[in-house]
């Protein structure tokens, strides 16, 4: 953000405040404040792990393998990202990024990397300063269980794909429904994966596949940003897990605490920060061993390219679908064969998870975009890609209390 003076500054600072109060916090005119119950108590949190500066990169893995079925071609190391140009170090910031077309058929080169280091309770919490955003990409920050997926745990912190919003979600392969009242206890959080569960509220069951309607469960503060949105408002996003407990919080920049500057984190007191909450403990009826529902976790950042979610909602978007070919609805309905090396050239929605077609999915075609027409690279040298200033992992020496059972009382 360009800084016009102080004048100007000082009142578009006031600005941002205002809006993001009312975005994240104004609209819920019944968002409580509540301290943490007798069974939440945080402990006191000191600085475990961090990733900044030249090192930044140190602390994390490159991986190869794309899960997604896109148009990402990963690179396996820091080096090989390097001659990408797809990480690299600026200044003071880490940038994670697409890079130029790969010379594999319907590929761009990308950066998906993991944390070397895992934690069972923690608080997490990461600056960006620029989030990856537009048509045929899917960001995405998340923690991975170690052990089999879903059930281990996968927490979604931030992910969205095109133009869509961006929201945080949980899944597994466990029996885990959350209890609706106690969602809700710092405010109103629906459940954004409502109708894609068949209306099944707060189920965090996982089966992916062409017809299956168990995604997860996703509690959000609405309304959901947009990922362009998203970009352009710098902040903090945190994850406090505890064996009773997830808080995902958003905190824009301007207002990160000056608890977390001094590296002796309190999320206890940032609760109007909260974004979406994952009570399971407070739920152990309907989700059984609620400190087991997440083993281990891993940190992962990647930008995924098409795939199983951005490539068959493509025609979703008024955006997206003018971009690139002509989009054929009737084609993406029907499934049916399109010529797509005749000009003008056309193109349908294509879900990887029912057919392998790259070469007549729309996302596939302008993202990799072979003769230059759409002007893909530039799009995404603008907008793809994350600016991280630091990324820190807080733990606590004293125990995290797990819910309280009747033989305790």
């Amino acid at each position: 953000m360009v800084r016009l003076g102080a004048v100007s500054f000082a009142t578009r600072h006031v600005g941002m405040a205002m809006l993001w109060h009312g975005v994240f916090v104004g609209v819920y005119g019944n968002l409580r404040r509540g301290a943490p119950g007798a069974n939440e108590s945080n402990g006191s949190y000191s600085l475990d792990w961090e990733a900044s500066g030249e090192s930044f990169f140190d602390g994390f893995d490159f991986l190869a393998e794309d899960p997604n079925h896109g148009a990402a071609d990963f690179v396996s190391s820091y080096a090989d990202a390097q001659l990408a140009g797809v990480a690299r170090i600026s200044g003071s910031h880490a940038i994670l990024r697409t890079g130029r077309r790969s010379t594999k058929a319907f590929k761009r080169m990308s950066a998906r990397i993991r944390t070397k280091k895992s934690w069972k309770h923690f608080l997490a919490a990461v600056h960006f300063k620029h989030l990856p955003w537009g048509c045929g990409v899917w960001p995405s920050f998340f923690t991975l269980g170690v052990g089999e997926w879903p059930a281990a745990g996968e927490m979604d912190i931030l992910e969205y794909v095109n133009d869509g919003k961006a929201m945080t979600s949980f899944h597994t392969s466990k029996e885990c429904r959350l209890d609706e009242a106690k969602v809700n206890k710092y405010g109103s959080m629906p459940d954004a994966n409502y109708k894609g569960n068949d209306n099944s509220n707060y189920n965090c069951l996982t089966k992916y596949c062409a017809t299956c309607k168990s995604l997860g469960c996703a509690p959000n503060t609405m309304p959901l940003l947009t990922c362009q949105q998203m970009a352009d408002r710098p902040g903090v996003f945190a994850m406090e897990r505890t064996a009773s407990f997830t808080k995902i919080f958003f905190i824009p920049s301007w207002a990160i605490p000056a608890d977390l500057d001094a590296g002796r984190p309190t999320p206890e007191a940032w609760d109007q920060w909260i974004i979406s909450y994952y009570p399971f403990g407070d739920s152990e009826s309907t989700c059984p061993e609620p400190d087991d529902i997440m083993s281990k976790q891993r940190f992962v950042l990647q930008i995924l390219l098409c795939g199983d979610w951005a490539s068959k909602v493509w025609g979703d978007s008024a955006v997206c679908s003018r971009m690139g070919p002509s989009f054929d609805e009737t084609a993406t309905r029907d499934k049916s064969f399109i010529n797509s090396t005749s000009k003008p050239r056309r193109c349908r929605a294509v879900d990887p998870l029912a057919e392998n077609a790259p070469e007549q999915d729309c996302c596939h075609q302008f993202i990799t975009d072979a003769d230059g027409d759409y002007r893909s690279a530039q799009y995404l040298h603008e907008n793809a890609f994350f600016k991280i200033a630091w990324f820190k992992v807080f733990t606590t020496a004293t125990p995290i209390l797990r819910p309280l059972n009747a033989s305790d009382l």
